[in-house]
């Protein structure tokens, strides 16, 4: 059909939408061509003909037909949202910008450009370009939830936590019907820990969407974190059965398993998985665990050998190993692993800037009691009695935070110096070649105490005592037998237990000593239950460095 009249015109334009969008894509194509026989740059037909070429694998093409009707029609806002994504599509990121920015020159009014624009900047790493001008957006249209949970995305790109909840919160307020709304809600919650408000925004957002793997998958990670681990099973297996290849969610529904005696179940995924991912010889390590929690020591300490051989981290695997040999009566041999002279410890003069250790201390107490992650908290699994902060060594470390980064750096140095390098020793065989140094401190109320533990991502860890309560200082002084607040090592994790007495090794800590151990060795701080003076302390890890 040759259009002759506008009337014609319109009504092939009306045929050729409602062909397209049934999925006829030869139909609408020939009403697009036709109209442009008449009108060569019709900007609907343009755009029209441009869409079908799009969905016909033809890109370059298409971008040519909508680069047109955007030449004869420069206001033309759709075509110019959908040239944009088809930018990004082949990799063009500032020609997306581009045609979004002058698109919107034309239309200053138009809130969906300015939106498409901030989402784009955001997805291009611009999330302070994408921040202003979803901001535009907003003020243009107040009542449009897609906007604020965009400019949700780009406050917490920035790092600004509370400006992203509170945008995340209006688009919810607004009514969002967008389940990534209520995730990401929840993972704001998640990073300020507040963990019950995280678990009920991320059930949510997977009640919205019931294949939503992460939110399932966050919800099993933090009721395990908390030691919920009855509560972690069902969103864990529900993670897993939608991505059977996210090797997280796998790890710690097995390391729940286990928690809950379910060993048998426990196994039959760790043996599903590798078939699929025999590089995973983690998971060895990990059911050494399981089997330890089942009484099953002999099993425990096959599969702990097994990751070890396959060159798992060893961390995990020497604690169950050393702790399965304990329970078997193998003494002399995870005495070998568990060797106590691998304990360094040191009392350290003031660093440079400072008169006293003393002062040092007291400026490093007031940096840890100011810190604003400082706080009580329910996945600090072995911790009771006591306030905790996230990573302190996050790069805005200063002052004597810093100093003590140094004194950590410089004993571990001196630690690899006095333990070479030992094929023959399973912790000494392969020793990292550097460092990566994290850091937390811990506020002890009176009976506040460690649970028995070790640091499973890490090679070596440590403690700095910056403060001890006066019971402490005189037992340092060798004036009372008290062991309130020392440090035990030599047991099994706690949630395996001790079967048999193990030998065991204890440290009385005093001001300005720095103890560091292999990361592997369970260790304990004994409660102090005769005062009401805080104990302060800093732990750290030392992982191998990544690459």
């Amino acid at each position: 059909m040759k259009p002759k009249t506008a009337d014609d015109i319109a009504r092939l334009m009306a045929r050729a939408g409602q062909a397209f969008r049934a999925g006829n894509l030869s139909r609408a194509g020939k009403d697009a061509e036709d109209v442009l026989k008449a009108v060569p740059e019709h900007g609907e037909a343009l755009y029209c003909l441009g869409l079908v070429r799009h969905n016909q694998g033809k890109t370059v093409q298409a971008m040519t037909l909508l680069r047109r009707a955007l030449a004869a029609h420069p206001g033309f806002a759709p075509c110019a949202v959908t040239l944009s994504k088809m930018l990004l599509e082949t990799g063009d990121g500032d020609g997306a910008l581009r045609v979004l920015s002058d698109a919107l020159a034309q239309n200053p009014g138009d809130a969906n450009l300015a939106f498409e624009l901030g989402r784009t900047r955001i997805i291009l790493g611009d999330p302070a370009g994408g921040a202003e001008d979803l901001g535009r957006a907003a003020e243009l249209a107040p009542e449009a939830p897609p906007v604020y949970g965009s400019l949700g995305i780009a406050y917490q790109l920035l790092g600004d936590g509370e400006s992203a909840r509170a945008a995340y919160e209006t688009a919810i307020e607004l009514g969002s019907q967008d389940p990534e709304d209520y995730f990401n809600l929840g993972t704001v919650h998640m990073n300020a820990r507040k963990y019950d408000d995280a678990i009920a925004q991320f059930a949510r957002a997977a009640e919205m969407n019931p294949n939503h793997q992460r939110a399932f998958a966050n919800i099993g990670l933090l009721h395990g974190r908390s030691t919920e681990y009855a509560k972690a099973i069902a969103p864990l297996e529900r993670a897993v059965a939608l991505d059977p290849d996210d090797g997280k969610s796998v790890n710690e529904l097995i390391y729940a398993y286990g928690a809950e005696g379910r060993a048998a179940e426990a196994a039959a995924l760790t043996e599903k998985y590798l078939k699929s991912h025999p590089e995973a010889f983690d998971l060895h390590g990990q059911m050494a665990f399981v089997w330890m929690r089942a009484g099953e020591a002999e099993r425990a300490l096959a599969a702990a050998d097994r990751a070890l051989a396959a060159g798992s981290f060893p961390t995990p695997s020497l604690a169950m190993k050393s702790a399965a040999l304990n329970e078997l009566g193998r003494t002399v041999e995870a005495a070998r692993i568990l060797d106590f002279d691998l304990i360094m410890t040191r009392v350290h003069t003031a660093p440079a800037g400072y008169h006293s250790l003393a002062s040092f201390n007291k400026d490093l107490v007031n940096y840890l009691l100011n810190h604003p992650s400082l706080t009580y908290s329910k996945v600090n699994r072995s911790v009771e009695q006591g306030r905790g902060t996230l990573e302190l060594f996050d790069g805005t470390e200063h002052g004597p935070a810093l100093e003590l980064k140094k004194m950590i750096m410089a004993m571990a140095g001196d630690f690899m110096a006095a333990h070479p390098k030992d094929p023959d020793h399973p912790f000494l065989a392969d020793p990292p070649q550097a460092f990566e140094v994290n850091c937390w401190g811990t506020v002890y109320d009176r009976e506040g105490r460690q649970l028995v533990h070790f640091h499973p991502p890490a090679w070596l860890s440590g403690v700095y005592y910056p403060a001890l309560p006066a019971s402490m200082k005189e037992a340092a002084k060798g004036r009372t037998n008290n062991i309130e607040g020392w440090i035990e090592f030599g047991r099994a994790f706690h949630l395996i237990g001790d079967r048999r007495e193990p030998a065991v090794h204890l440290v009385r800590p005093e001001e300005g000593m720095m103890v560091m151990f292999p990361s592997y060795f369970g260790h304990q701080t004994i409660p102090v239950t005769s005062s009401d003076e805080k104990r302060i302390s800093f732990a750290f890890d030392l992982c191998p460095a990544r690459g």
